[in-house]
């Protein structure tokens, strides 16, 4: 098994292997926490104009979540937070989500055989399902495209598939350290909150849920117990 790691919103190809898109803060945390609280899927769309139009012609009852510039859209449901998903009952809804970074580079990597997406939260299971898969190429993309939370999580993934790395301690001070994570602690904002980071550099080890996409006849990503 080849490892290598990209960032950015555009992944390289692996037509014959797995491609793992990360976003720490905080995309994939919300994911993460969302399926904990019963969703049954995520559309993710490029734009807010995208999310309200899929809403009105396809999924009337999905719920909206998403930012621009890490702050919630008007007339969206949610921002991009896990602590706000927590307060809510989401059994059986459906999630259409719009970010900057995971979605965006997500929405760009149909040409891999399969798409998985993770944050911290899920990245040692995510690495389990790896290993198990065994595909001869995985590619760890860092959405952010400065950022050092999503390298940092690429790293500790890759070192726990065998190579090069860190561990989730060094991984989780690069999280709570993060460029990204500054506005969510310095209160210029209400809706950034503390909470949304504690949450992006937690793990749920082992017990974390895998986060697939599918692209037909729109993208969507589910959520699956690990094995």
């Amino acid at each position: 098994m080849e490892v290598h790691i990209a960032q950015g919103h555009n992944p390289p190809h692996n037509i014959h292997g797995i491609t793992v898109i990360i976003d720490v803060i905080r995309a994939f945390t919300t994911s993460h926490h969302a399926f904990r609280k019963g969703l049954r899927c995520i559309w993710p769309v490029e734009n807010a104009e995208q999310a309200f139009a899929l809403r009105e012609e396809h999924l009337p009852d999905a719920l909206l979540a998403g930012e621009v510039d890490a702050l919630p859209i008007k007339g969206f449901d949610f921002g991009n937070s896990p602590w706000e998903i927590d307060q809510a009952d989401l059994q059986d809804r459906e999630l259409i989500l719009r970010t900057t970074n995971g979605v965006a580079a997500t929405l760009k990597a149909r040409d891999s055989k399969e798409v998985l997406v993770a944050g911290l939260v899920n990245a040692q299971a995510t690495a389990n399902y790896l290993r198990e898969q065994n595909p001869p190429v995985v590619v760890l993309v860092a959405s952010h495209p400065t950022g050092d939370e999503d390298v940092a999580c690429a790293e500790y993934i890759r070192h726990l598939l065998g190579g090069e790395g860190i561990t989730y301690d060094i991984a989780r001070e690069r999280t709570l350290n993060a460029r990204a994570a500054k506005k969510f602690y310095d209160g210029t904002h209400p809706r950034l909150r503390p909470q949304d980071i504690d949450a992006a550099a937690a793990s749920e080890g082992d017990s974390a849920l895998i986060m697939r996409v599918s692209f037909a006849p729109f993208p969507c990503i589910t959520a699956h117990r690990a094995p």
